[in-house]
């Protein structure tokens, strides 16, 4: 395929709970060395975490960031035609340079609802440490990611003309749509303001695939008596809780719906 998912990002005060979930739940591994931590400070233990082909990114948030999912990433093969066809099909898009000390990507750009998304290339200086190649497989790992939208046909068109991301057969309609890059699948599902009461548009959930649904529930609960700061967090709680647990259930890749110690949204299948 042109274009892969390689990077998700995530602003949290909690890096510590927020890596033994993700280490222990899922079997992530550090693959970066080196982020900014609380204090503003280098802190040489802390890094991008990996399934094997997605790195995430749990960063430090700082003022004027929401917590929660921030950003994802596109490896490409050729970032010129990402440009081109930017300019010639969606010329209000921007596309900025990433800072330096970014691990992943040389680029940063956006989709026309502005969910922002880093671009990389092999070769760009940025791309360093895990990022470079893929590295593995496990039995646990990223196989999507969602997006809620006011116009998801028009956004899901975005992605197809700009990324070469394919439909996956069977499981698009009610207004949604579910693309592929081969590996990992773009869920793009409608946004309005009842439904999603509270919850602004934009990046929604990401999903596992696990090889056996029933022993990672049992991990988690093992997870949450032993260090339940580190445990997932009950989603149908408070007066809107059951209502966004049947969103994310409504999601078509979802067996299990969670989240992670910080509230981000969580679903998992096998």
């Amino acid at each position: 395929m042109f274009a892969s998912i390689r990077h998700i990002a995530v602003m949290t005060e909690n890096w510590n709970r927020m890596a033994k979930f993700y280490q222990t739940i899922f079997g992530m591994k550090k693959i970066t060395n080196g982020m900014t931590d609380e204090t503003g400070t280098y802190n040489k233990d802390r890094g991008h975490l990996s399934d094997g082909v997605i790195g995430l990114a749990l960063l430090q948030r700082q003022p004027g960031f929401r917590s929660g999912l921030d950003h994802f990433g596109f490896a490409v093969d050729d970032v010129q035609l990402v440009r081109d066809r930017l300019k010639q099909h969606y010329p209000d898009v921007y596309i900025a340079q990433s800072q330096s000390h970014v691990p992943f990507a040389g680029l940063r750009s956006h989709d026309p609802d502005g969910n922002q998304f880093d671009l990389s290339q092999k070769g760009m200086d940025n791309v360093r440490e895990g990022y470079v190649e893929f590295g593995w497989e496990q039995p646990r790992w990223i196989n999507h990611l969602c997006i809620r939208s006011g116009r998801p046909a028009y956004i899901a068109e975005y992605y197809q003309k700009i990324f070469d991301l394919r439909p996956v057969e069977g499981v698009s309609g009610d207004n949604s749509y579910y693309l592929s890059d081969g590996k990992v699948s773009l869920a793009i599902r409608p946004w309005d303001m009842v439904a999603y009461r509270g919850l602004m548009a934009g990046l929604d959930h990401f999903g596992f695939k696990v090889d056996d649904l029933n022993k990672t529930k049992k991990d988690l609960e093992a997870l949450a008596a032993d260090e339940p700061k580190a445990g997932a967090r009950k989603i149908a709680i408070g007066r809107d809780g059951e209502v966004r647990e049947k969103n994310l259930e409504g999601c078509k890749l979802c067996k299990h719906a969670i989240s992670d110690p910080d509230g981000v949204l969580l679903d998992l299948t096998d």
